[in-house]
């Protein structure tokens, strides 16, 4: 019988999902970094299961695994692609939904022009003074850590598109990797910024909503601020509830996976 799926992506941020509403599925590590590998697998940046919620008031429980199989606790491209592929799959009507996940409540709904709008909270500072020792010891500066389900290093930097990331994330994984802290390196220009990043798990990807909404938060007073990843663009703006981030989420294809 295998695994049915579908392939999404968020602005290059590619993802499978696989459906566990009415059968429960099990997929080990062992099978995820298989079929992530994207010469002899399908290939993918995280895999998605849709799950029923485990918490009251929640339409849906939404789990992310790295193409090494770890878990991650957050992925708000992914997000925006479980909940368009819950609506074309009409297991909840088109209009909100409200997601659990494995570290925060989210709340999606459709926007003009194939957008969806994820509603968060802002995320927290990390404040940790051994670490921002440690990290300043390896020559880095002008930085901050954020936590919105996952952590993020983010770096400010005058220009980033010939910046060799991979480097940047061997120098300094002995000292973030064991706090599960993803890498961001970005540049701002007025009232947008340029990302780049470098996942835990998977490498460096062509978008991370998650990493973005650490750099706008950052910024984002009154106006929109758009941040461009080499994916493609999302937008943010407060609300009096927290952020406001939209983005697009683009089906590629369907299939089975055999056993």
């Amino acid at each position: 019988m295998g695994l049915n799926f579908e392939k999404w992506h968020g602005n290059g941020n590619d993802f499978i999902i696989i459906n566990s509403i009415e059968d429960e599925l099990k997929i080990t590590r062992n099978k995820i970094i298989k079929i992530s590998d994207r010469n002899i697998g399908i290939g993918f940046d995280q895999l998605i299961k849709i799950d029923l919620p485990t918490k009251p008031n929640h339409d849906f429980f939404i789990r992310f695994f790295n193409a090494d199989g770890s878990e991650a606790g957050m992925c708000l491209n992914g997000i925006r692609c479980a909940a368009k592929y819950i609506w074309n799959n009409s297991f909840a009507p088109i209009g909100t939904v409200n997601f659990q996940t494995k570290t925060k409540n989210i709340i999606c709904e459709p926007k003009a022009k194939k957008m969806i709008q994820v509603h968060i909270e802002p995320p927290d500072k990390i404040e940790h003074k051994s670490l921002y020792n440690k990290l300043q010891n390896k020559g880095v500066n002008n930085f901050f850590i954020s936590n919105i389900g996952n952590n993020h290093l983010c770096i400010k930097m005058k220009s980033i598109k010939k910046i060799n990331l991979n480097e940047i994330y061997k120098n300094l994984e002995g000292v973030i990797r064991e706090l599960d802290i993803n890498l961001s390196i970005f540049k701002k220009d007025g009232s947008s910024i340029d990302i780049r990043t470098y996942e835990n798990g998977v490498g460096e990807t062509l978008s991370c909503g998650s990493a973005a909404l650490c750099v706008a938060s950052y910024f984002l007073k009154d106006k929109l601020l758009k941040i461009r990843s080499i994916g493609g663009e999302l937008v943010f703006k407060k609300n009096k509830n927290g952020i406001l981030m939209a983005g697009p989420a683009s089906f590629i294809y369907r299939g089975n996976i055999s056993d």
